[in-house]
């Protein structure tokens, strides 16, 4: 069919006159035009199609044609049905002009080219496109079209003209048991486009799993492998604790789950010399996906690797950073690499030795080890963990060894789990609430405190979820037998909770504001101005030394950052106004607790048997907090509140008109609550007072 013909077809719409090669020609008259691209002259009635050697493909209602100068074949039904061994055959051009001709049909819109939306350079035409692209995926490990996929290197044989090869070759399987080529003009059928380069790991994925995967002959069970890989850190790795076990395993099958989260956390283990920081790595890159150390890769290796193959990166004493350049580098890297859609910007060399920015996605599991430990910033991204010495010596003695065959069968079920279950884990994962993770099917309510912070629930909903996935399948296998053992959901919730708490309390102890807070929060109890000199004699009582930056002026400075401005000069020395509910605020947002509120340690150890504090009437958890038996009274108190019952307090809250507790000296703002204080804490001496009065009333 000629060119002419097919005109009249499309869509009855009238198509101007264009140059095959260029797409445009330069009017002369008004039967002739100029190809800008070949400089020659042409009539209005050929428009250079007779010259043309383009491969050019055109849609119609009957069809698409493949049109080459004035020959044309067609119509074929669907784009994919063009094959261009064939089309180059008739047509009598290369193969590869024809696949590029489909290529650009897949990109460009199929209604007619309006003129007036390209753009004319001196050697092109450039004309943008707001659909039919192709979509991007990740050449490592993804989610497209609610079908899940893993890349893996299959051993292929591949036929040309001059013989026969034997490749190795990167394919896609999916959760639908398929495999795809990824190579360009495969994914290009499909309208699917790789992100980044593939790169080449070690196959971690055995064929023949791979192979029973696909012929619907291999399943697996979800708490048989959750199972088999707590195990396996109980072989090599000793712990005092039996839940950190249920975390690494929680933690390690996640690395083949964290793309579906917003947000996953870093792992550090600390300790002495010999306590098995480096076995943990160990074990971990046996298990963990796509599992590569730092130690003996470049930085832009490392960098690379991340954004090519989402792998779990494992960093071993890394205080030993000899370049600076790379320490700077990897702190980068640390502290923008736990979020999904972080990136990094890196100066990189291009062929022709310009420098020029580029951005590489640095999301991924990491787990560092050291013995110095780590920066508060880097911190608040990692869940700690910190190792003793073991003294079981069959735990210490054994090595794993990346030959043994189990470490092979756990990564094939891990691989088959996600191509599975990833869609019921994305789906705990969306339903988890902010403020309490839910499992119906095993009757887990667990209330997260509200005052956690988001920082801390992104980095421990992934782990949360994925208990709530395996406790799922568990209580339904054992949803007839009655049992008292608590659920993983609720153990992980309260470690959880006992990590989060562990942080906090160092936080406040090291943190100048935080402390600071929480002496305006014991001090200010009605609205007023408060003197600075005051409020540092408060603040000193809390440390066990003096401490020399400590003084009027860091007070000044500090209220500044807090967001206190209003303040006046009295004498020599400055007063701030403060209201009590600003500071309570303040407290809430920062995490700080108010004494009469149920704190975090409560909530993770409500199993264990507490003292109560006589001052302040909470509960003492002696895991966790310092406390004393007041010499006066016997009873027991925490020694941070012994120390706020203090000559110079006392002073500064009788200046406010505060109230005086008879029986203990403490101090109150409103009658209330000191009725409500004496009624709670000394209402067996009141009566005793109470009592020794009568009689002197009956006398008289």
């Amino acid at each position: 069919m000629k060119n002419a013909e097919l005109s009249k077809k499309l869509n009855g719409a009238a198509i101007r006159k264009i140059c095959g090669n260029c797409l445009r020609f330069e009017a002369l008259t008004a039967d002739s035009g100029k190809c800008r691209l070949k400089g020659k002259v042409v009539g209005s009635s050929d428009s250079c199609d007779k010259f043309t050697d383009d491969v050019k493909l055109l849609n119609s209602k009957d069809g698409w044609y493949v049109i080459v100068g004035s020959d044309s074949i067609g119509p074929y039904s669907y784009l994919q049905d063009i094959d261009a061994v064939e089309a180059s055959q008739r047509l009598g051009v290369s193969i590869k002009d024809v696949f590029r001709a489909k290529m650009r049909a897949y990109r460009e819109p199929s209604n007619p080219i309006e003129l007036d939306d390209s753009f004319e350079l001196s050697s092109m035409t450039v004309r943008p496109v707001f659909n039919g692209l192709s979509r991007k995926i990740h050449p490592a490990i993804g989610v497209i079209d609610d079908i899940a996929y893993v890349s893996v290197t299959l051993p292929c044989i591949v036929q040309r003209e001059n013989g026969t090869a034997e490749r190795e070759l990167p394919f896609l399987i999916t959760s639908n048991r398929q495999k795809i080529l990824c190579n360009h003009e495969v994914l290009s059928k499909l309208r699917l486009q790789l992100e980044y380069r593939v790169v080449s790991f070690e196959n971690r994925w055995s064929l023949e799993s791979i192979k029973a995967f696909i012929a619907s002959a291999a399943k697996v069970d979800p708490v048989q492998i959750y199972l088999i890989v707590k195990e396996a850190w109980k072989t090599y790795i000793e712990f005092d604790n039996d839940i950190i076990y249920d975390f690494l395993t929680l933690w390690s099958i996640g690395t083949y789950f964290f793309h579906l989260f917003n947000a996953y956390p870093y792992v550090y283990i600390g300790g002495l010399k010999r306590s098995g920081k480096t076995k943990v790595l160990t074990v971990a890159s046996l298990i963990c996906f796509n599992a590569v150390f730092s130690n003996n890769l470049s930085t832009s290796a490392i960098f690379r690797l991340i954004q090519s193959g989402r792998c779990t990166l494992l960093m071993d004493e890394t205080e030993k950073l000899a370049h600076k350049d790379r320490a700077s580098e990897l702190r980068n890297l640390l502290l923008s690499g736990y979020k999904r859609g972080a990136k990094v910007y890196r100066t990189e060399k291009t062929g022709r030795d310009r420098l020029v920015p580029e951005a590489f996605e640095v999301y991924c599991p990491k787990m560092i080890a050291n013995i110095q430990g780590i920066e508060d910033i880097l911190e608040d991204r990692c869940i700690t963990i910190i190792m003793k010495r073991g003294k079981n010596k069959a735990i210490i003695n054994s090595e794993p060894s990346s030959h043994d065959v189990i470490w092979q069968e756990i990564r094939d079920s891990l691989y088959i789990l996600y191509l599975t279950y990833w869609k019921e884990i994305k789906e705990e994962y969306d339903k988890f609430s902010d403020v309490c993770a839910v499992n119906d099917v095993s009757d887990v309510s667990t209330d997260i405190p509200g005052q956690i912070s988001d920082r801390e629930k992104e980095l421990w909903k992934p782990i949360i979820s994925l208990a709530s996935f395996f406790d799922k399948y568990s209580s339904l296998r054992t949803q007839t037998t009655q049992t008292s053992q608590t659920t993983l959901t609720r153990a992980i919730i309260h470690f959880a909770l006992q990590k989060i708490n562990e942080k906090r309390v160092e936080n406040i102890t090291e943190t100048g504001e935080l402390i600071l807070v929480q002496t305006l929060l014991e001090m200010v109890q009605n609205d007023g101005y408060y003197k600075i000199k005051d409020i540092k004699d408060v603040m000193a009582q809390k440390f066990d030394e003096e401490q020399k930056w400590l003084n009027t002026r860091w007070i000044g400075r500090a209220l500044k950052r807090l967001g206190f401005t209003e303040k006046r000069r009295l004498g020599t020395g400055r007063e701030y106004f403060f209201k009590k509910q600003e500071i309570l605020d303040l407290a809430q947002r920062l995490g700080i607790q108010e004494e009469s509120g149920a704190t975090l340690t409560q909530e993770a150890n409500n199993n264990e048997a507490a003292r109560t504090c006589w001052i302040c009437g909470r509960p003492i958890i002696e895991v966790f907090e310092e406390y004393t038996f007041e010499p006066s009274t016997g009873k027991p108190c925490h020694i941070k509140c012994l120390r706020k019952v203090t000559d110079s307090q006392r002073k500064i809250q009788q200046d406010h008109g505060m109230l005086k507790c008879q029986f203990c000296g403490r101090y109150f703002g409103a009658r209330k609550d000191l009725e409500l204080h004496i009624s709670k804490m000394h209402h067996q001496n009141k009566l005793t007072e109470e009592s020794d009065q009568e009689p002197e009333k009956t006398a008289d």
